[in-house]
């Protein structure tokens, strides 16, 4: 009787245990475990500027439906700096001087910690004319990395660590689609529910609000209408369940030249960013919020350890259902 009885305290401390367990692997500081996280980088954009004349899908359909940061700050300038800062939690002056694959590092990252932790990733360039794409539309083939030149050297940070090798960054860091608007090859990978637990989207550099091109010629309301078109497209897909984000951000304001440190986490100035998906309780939330408050967020949910500066905040105050 006594064996029988130590036999059932040692299997109920053992349910314990097991119970605790799966309890930290579904949720780490109140993030839960995220299943496919979607984020969407626009760019050099000041909070002020967006509003319902120059992002009305921004404003009037998905503010309302989103956790809204209202004192969201980026993490420095220029954009290379701010890309690996979303990734890394650091950053270097190299990158912040935009230097290109100059400024390829050996730093850990939630690309290779996906990796480790047996999740997937991919990253869709809707100009990229490569995979791997650092030339901005050069003359490479589509099995070979490109010149280290251009916009996306800048733009798409896979190409920027040691520890993505070549081949990975051959399979995973890929052209957005080939017609029109560029993402058609994105969109039939949403349709039949091929996607990645951790999918970066980079618009070219008119959808993501870098510059003013035709036909709208409006910066703020190009970005707006790329959300447009494609956010359904991701909620829409057979891949997007409770468990799922979309994240969309600008990745600095229109300030040039970079901020004194004294500014700190959030010298990359006042911006917007937004969360939206099934877990998400919608509402504006004033809290102030870095780049890092992404990252943390995202590790938590991915279950990965904290890097960088993401160790140095909170995650993002959201309101999960």
């Amino acid at each position: 009787m006594r064996r029988l009885a130590v036999a059932l305290l040692a299997a109920v401390l053992a349910l314990g245990v097991l119970t605790a367990a799966n309890g930290a692997a579904g949720s780490r500081e109140g993030v839960p475990r995220l299943g496919h996280v979607f984020l969407i980088i626009g760019e050099n954009t000041d909070y002020a500027r967006i509003d319902a004349a120059s992002a009305p899908y921004l404003t009037n359909r998905l503010r309302p439906r989103a956790a809204w940061f209202t004192s969201y700050y980026a993490a420095t300038h220029w954009s290379q700096a701010n890309y690996v800062a979303l990734v890394t939690g650091q950053f270097t002056a190299c990158e912040q001087k935009d230097g290109g694959a100059s400024c390829r590092q050996d730093v850990d990252n939630l690309y290779h910690q996906l990796d480790a932790a047996h999740r997937t990733w991919k990253v869709w360039l809707e100009s990229g004319a490569a995979k791997c794409d650092t030339g901005s539309g050069g003359s490479c083939t589509s099995d070979d990395p490109c010149p280290s030149s251009g916009f996306y050297t800048t733009g798409n940070p896979p190409i920027l660590f040691d520890d993505i090798p070549p081949s990975e960054c051959l399979a995973n860091d890929v052209p957005a689609g080939t017609d029109a608007d560029g993402m058609s090859t994105f969109n039939a990978a949403l349709a039949a529910g091929r996607v990645a637990d951790f999918t970066t989207i980079i618009p070219n550099g008119c959808e993501d609000g870098e510059s003013n091109c035709k036909p709208i010629n409006d910066r703020y309301t190009q970005f707006d209408s790329f959300l447009a078109r494609e956010v359904p497209l991701i909620q829409a897909s057979p891949a997007y369940g409770a468990d799922d984000l979309i994240v969309i951000l600008y990745d600095e304001d229109e300030r040039m030249g970079g901020l004194a440190g004294k500014n700190g986490l959030g010298s990359g100035g006042h911006t917007v960013c937004l969360v939206l998906g099934p877990r998400v309780a919608p509402g504006d939330v004033a809290a102030t919020t870095y780049s890092y408050s992404v990252l943390r967020t995202l590790e938590d949910g991915f279950g990965v350890p904290l890097l960088g500066s993401a160790n140095a905040v909170a995650p993002l105050p959201i309101a999960w259902r």
